[in-house]
């Protein structure tokens, strides 16, 4: 079975990004211990900080279930209320 990739797109209000860092720092971390998770990368588009793609790999949708789950999941969410201008989630499969 192959791996499941997720590409999260998070764009945060003006203003923000300084107090995101934090939350964004945990969530990273935390997923990255997950046992379920192959690769976990934070990354920021260079001409306009504050607009970040997470790109995710997971080994199955249980993973990715029991991420969602997560303490350090949670407190993310929590976090980022209110604070994005976007925020969309993509799941990919490996075609060739």
């Amino acid at each position: 079975m192959s791996t499941i990739r997720i590409v999260a797109e998070i764009s945060i209000t003006p203003g923000e990004r300084g107090g995101l860092m934090p939350a964004l720092q945990s969530l990273v971390e935390g997923s990255r211990s997950e046992p379920g998770n192959r690769a976990y990368d934070l990354t920021e588009d260079i001409a306009h900080p504050g607009h970040f793609f997470v790109i995710e790999e997971w080994l199955s949708e249980q993973a990715i279930a029991e991420h969602n789950e997560s303490a350090h999941f949670r407190a993310f969410v929590a976090a980022i209320d209110g604070k994005t201008e976007k925020l969309s989630i993509t799941k990919l499969k490996t075609v060739f």
